[in-house]
Parts: C-alpha cells; sequence; structure tokens
C-alpha cells in the first residue's frame, strides 16, 4: 500500500511523468536517466532531467552545459536487478559515470535486505539499515555536502547510510555517512543515499547547487575521462 507521500506525490507528477522516457531510454542532451516505475522515482527524474537542461551557476562560473558526455542517472531506485546493476558496471568500467540515487528507505525491510546484497555484490558498497529522519530529532532535516560543494540539503522521510572509507564520503546525516564516490575501470559511481531529485524537482536552491556540481563535466574539456567537479 502507498504510503501518504507517495499517494500524494503520485498525483502531483501523474500528467508529468506520463511524458517521460522509458528505463534506458536517453533524456536530452548527452546524459541517460533509468527510473522506475513508481512515483518517487519518477519525481526525482524529473527533478534531473530539469537539472539538465538548464544552465547553472556551479562555484561563480557559468555552466552552458552541465550534464558530462557520458552520464547516467539512476533516481529513487528500490528494485534493481542483477542484470541491470551488471550493465551499469560494465558501463562504469567503459567510462560512464553513474549517479545512483538510492529509494530503499521506503521499502520494506526484505526488499532493503535484498537491494543491500545486490549493491554490495555487484559495486562493493555496503548499505546499512535505512534511518528514519524522524527517529534523529537532535539532527536537522538536512544532509550535509562536503564535496564537491558545501551545502545542506533538505532531506526526506529516511536515508540509506553506507559504510565505506572516510575518503570516499561526500556527504554526512548527523553521525552517518550517507552519499560517496568512488572510482569504478575508467567511470564510477556516485551514490546518493538521501534523494536530491524531489529537491531538484522543487527547484529548491541548495538542491540545484549540489546537483550541478555533481554532474559537471571534467574542468578540462578534451579530457577523454569524464570526472567529476571538484571531488
Amino acid at each position: 500500500m502507498p504510503t501518504r507521500r507517495e499517494f500524494l506525490t503520485g498525483l502531483a507528477i501523474a500528467s508529468l511523468a506520463a511524458r517521460l522516457p522509458a528505463a534506458n531510454r536517453a533524456a536530452p542532451r548527452r546524459a541517460e536517466v533509468w527510473l522506475e516505475d513508481h512515483c518517487l522515482s519518477q519525481e526525482s527524474a524529473l527533478g534531473f532531467r530539469r537539472l539538465l537542461k538548464r544552465d547553472t551557476v556551479t562555484n561563480g562560473s557559468t555552466q552552458s552545459s552541465i550534464a558530462s558526455s557520458s552520464l547516467i542517472i539512476v533516481p529513487g531506485i528500490r528494485r534493481m536487478s542483477p542484470a541491470r546493476g551488471n550493465d551499469l558496471l560494465q558501463r562504469m568500467h567503459d567510462g560512464t559515470w553513474v549517479v545512483l540515487e538510492s529509494g530503499v528507505g521506503f521499502s520494506s525491510m526484505a526488499e532493503a535486505k535484498h537491494q543491500a546484497d545486490l549493491f554490495k555484490r555487484i559495486f562493493g558498497l555496503k548499505l546499512l539499515p535505512a534511518v528514519k529522519v524522524a527517529q534523529c530529532p537532535a539532527v536537522a532535516t538536512y544532509v550535509e555536502y562536503t564535496k564537491p560543494v558545501c551545502r545542506l540539503a533538505r532531506t526526506f522521510e529516511a536515508i540509506t547510510p553506507i559504510d565505506c572509507e572516510p575518503t570516499e564520503v561526500i556527504a554526512r546525516f548527523g553521525r552517518h555517512s550517507v552519499c560517496a564516490r568512488k572510482r569504478v575501470g575508467r567511470g564510477g559511481l556516485v551514490f546518493l543515499g538521501s534523494m536530491l531529485g524531489p529537491g531538484l524537482f522543487a527547484e529548491e536552491r541548495e538542491a540545484l547547487a549540489i546537483g550541478a556540481a555533481l554532474v559537471a563535466p571534467s574542468a578540462n574539456p578534451v579530457s577523454t575521462l569524464p570526472q567529476l567537479r571538484g571531488i
């Protein structure tokens, strides 16, 4: 049964989501958005697609095209299959950067456990049990990004913490490491354990600054390897 948030979100975005491409279909201008058939993923996908289409100011410089030439965004993922996971892994080894936004904080415990096992096996990511934001009254409802820009981004009902190397952490929620960046082959993976896409959809200023920095192309325009600016 959908949560109250999912029901209201579904009503708000139904007409827009109908225009989204199916999974694996290329989004406009050099990036792909692989979404799932549920409202949180669709809402987040709309946010990332808006980001990719707009001119954005990051660190004082205007980027007229902020999408990397080799970028896949997977918004609000809950039920990644082994086949899709292995496909993403191969794309990373070939030079693609993947921004993988987790939605498992909104899944059942059994579904979350299944996804955690798959993420560890395929990507080497150790997902920890979801944390409900309401259970952390001493922590403000913001995720603190330290890379690629220092910003506070609003979080939502739940986060998916991770256990990773300190050098890989790019954002925290209280004592929890919640976002990370790691190289994989010639490309790499950015894991978002707190959903950023809904903030992009709402055009929140801090979310836009973080999102723009995460998907920015290499500072060196002749480089053949996609990079994430400032990380």
